[in-house]
């Protein structure tokens, strides 16, 4: 199975990951942005944190605002070893003599997350490598507006936060984390107007996978020619020779799936436009479904009204209020693959459907992307009888935005539409 990311349960493997790398005792710039917040007058806590290693620096910056420092800080002739060390150290990496240094916590074992990071989603067109620690358990970030006298207004801490970063607006904001990016300058994949290549190799690399169902197989010095005017399907996967992987595009990997095509763009856009819109009589939003406990007939009794109304679409991974969380939080367990998982919840969640209803035809269950978050997403359409719950022979139907038990009028009548319409067939 392909793998984007993995846990490193020791130093011995988060040193064997880096050296990987051949920049583990390289001499180099590295960029360093820290949040910092704190409620009232209280003392100020580090919030999140990343690392730059080898791409472009800027200068030292710094905002305060009365709840959040925003601190830029640029290290010259730096190894990621050295970089490691410190964070590693009691005195941790001091990015402002008046704010807390960034420190490994010392009173339990550190993991490390390595996330590899395809060149289509860096700035720098390579492949990068994400390290991702935990060094804030009791990180605090409370959305609001950022007011100071002598800094820009901010109508949004999270954006600003995101912007400073140089995160995506539909990115999460891991709170109290530390992220190490190193760029992997091991080679990377070119794919652009209608060819196929590898771009920068230093080591024995192969490109394989396929594209619209078409194999690719290349070598360092060769390359392929794709008609992409209309792309439904890549997964394009570079390996060493030694089998590592060092960059990929995928329609279907996640989280750096590739942008999608206009069909699933379009399809995007409507479940995201159906979302705004709020629950109604045909959309329901569920943050989360334990299959495992009593709220899993909360699922079964709104696929069931909908069913017997006009159909309709179930969210999973959406809170009440509208907003997008997606499912990896509840579905994905440490060490697991995300893709898997996921995958494996929905299939759950399909099987949980068809044991529980009459009409176990009338759902789809799918894993779709809507602002760059993984949904599971339920599309049920109307049932041409009366649905019903098969162990407790009740049937549901939409009242506005929730789902409730027929009446006996309720259903006396749609058995007599039911009757009816076969009459007129």
């Amino acid at each position: 199975m392909i793998t984007t990311q993995r846990y490193l349960h020791s130093p011995a493997d988060l040193d064997s990951a880096a050296k990987a790398l051949d920049v583990y005792e390289v001499q180099g710039a590295a960029y360093v942005r820290v949040i910092y917040t704190r409620q009232q007058d209280a003392d100020w806590r580090y919030c999140i944190g990343q690392c730059l290693l080898g791409g472009k620096i800027d200068g030292d910056a710094r905002q305060d605002y009365p709840a959040f420092v925003f601190v830029s800080k640029a290290f010259n002739n730096i190894t990621l070893k050295q970089l490691l060390e410190m964070l590693a150290s009691a005195e941790g990496l001091e990015i402002a003599p008046d704010l807390p240094a960034v420190c490994l916590p010392a009173t339990s074992p550190v993991r490390w997350r390595e996330e590899i990071v395809p060149s289509h989603a860096t700035k720098t067109g390579m492949p990068a490598r994400r390290f991702r620690a935990n060094v804030e358990s009791n990180a605090v970030f409370s959305e609001s507006q950022l007011i100071a006298f002598d800094q820009p207004y901010q109508p949004s801490a999270e954006h600003h936060a995101k912007a400073f970063l140089g995160l995506n607006p539909r990115d999460g904001l891991d709170r109290g984390e530390f992220t190490i990016e190193v760029a992997d300058r091991r080679g990377a994949i070119s794919f652009a107007d209608g060819r196929i290549a590898i771009t920068g190799a230093v080591v024995p690399v192969r490109l394989v996978g396929k594209v619209n169902g078409k194999v690719i197989d290349i070598a360092a010095d060769a390359g392929a020619t794709i008609d992409d005017r209309a792309i439904t399907e890549v997964e394009l996967w570079l390996l060493t020779n030694g089998n590592a992987l060092i960059d990929f595009i995928s329609t279907t990997h996640w989280p750096y799936k590739y942008a999608p095509t206009p069909q699933e763009a379009a399809r995007e856009q409507e479940r995201l436009a159906l979302i705004l819109g709020g629950e109604s009589e045909i959309c329901e939003f569920k943050p989360s479904v334990d299959l495992a406990n009593d709220k899993a007939s909360q699922l079964e009794k709104t696929v069931c009204a909908f069913s017997n109304q006009k159909g309709g679409t179930l969210f999973i991974g959406v809170s009440k209020e509208g907003e997008i969380e997606g499912v990896a939080g509840h579905a994905v367990r440490r060490g697991d693959d995300a893709d898997s998982a996921i995958a494996a919840y929905a299939q759950a969640v399909r099987t949980h459907l068809r044991e529980a209803l009459k009409d176990n035809q009338c759902f789809e269950v799918k894993v779709a992307s809507v602002a760059d978050t993984q949904l599971v997403v339920v599309t049920v359409v109307k049932s041409p009888e009366i649905n019903f719950l098969v162990k407790t022979k009740v049937a549901y139907i939409r009242h506005g935005g929730t789902s409730v038990k027929l009446t006996p009028q309720e259903m006396k009548s749609m058995i007599e539409v039911s009757y009816s319409q076969r009459q007129l067939l």
